[in-house]
């Protein structure tokens, strides 16, 4: 099987998860501060996360925070504008438009920390896979664009 199946079902399971938090959002009645919402979901993320890591094994938590306490800060920051971002684009756009969030993310994280900063390895069909991104984002626009005629 590789690599590519275990990393196929932990996408999927990744995906699940994220259609369920679009799922929420959308059905939520979000007249005044929506962003009540996400520190919601963020505290219960944080309760569930703290449970789970409890039955995986605390290390020595003190030190785990003094020692990687900058990276759970920048982590923490990227979860804040990806929710707040989610947010918006699908409460002003619709769930439709996630294809787009989609095609940016391969491009700023494949691309953009994969390969540029960490130097993960590059071949002709993960190039071609970008390409295929970029191509879709381009044909999301037109999309757009004669919805709106």
């Amino acid at each position: 099987m590789g690599t590519f199946g275990p990393a196929l079902l932990l996408a999927l399971l990744a995906a699940a998860g994220n259609a369920l938090f679009i799922y929420a959002q959308k059905r939520a009645d979000l007249p005044q501060n929506p962003l009540l919402l996400l520190a919601g979901a963020a505290f219960v993320a944080f309760v569930l996360l703290v449970i789970y890591s409890t039955v995986v094994g605390l290390p020595d938590v003190a030190e785990y925070g003094r020692t990687r306490g900058v990276w759970m800060f920048l982590t923490g920051v990227g979860l804040m504008i990806t929710f707040v971002g989610f947010n918006f684009l699908f409460n002003r756009f619709g769930a439709s438009y996630y294809s787009l969030y989609a095609a940016l993310s391969i491009l700023t994280t494949s691309v953009g920390i994969g390969f540029l900063v960490f130097r993960e390895p590059l071949n002709s069909w993960i190039v071609a896979a970008t390409g295929a991104t970029l191509l879709a984002i381009a044909l999301l626009g037109i999309g757009v664009a004669r919805t709106q005629l």
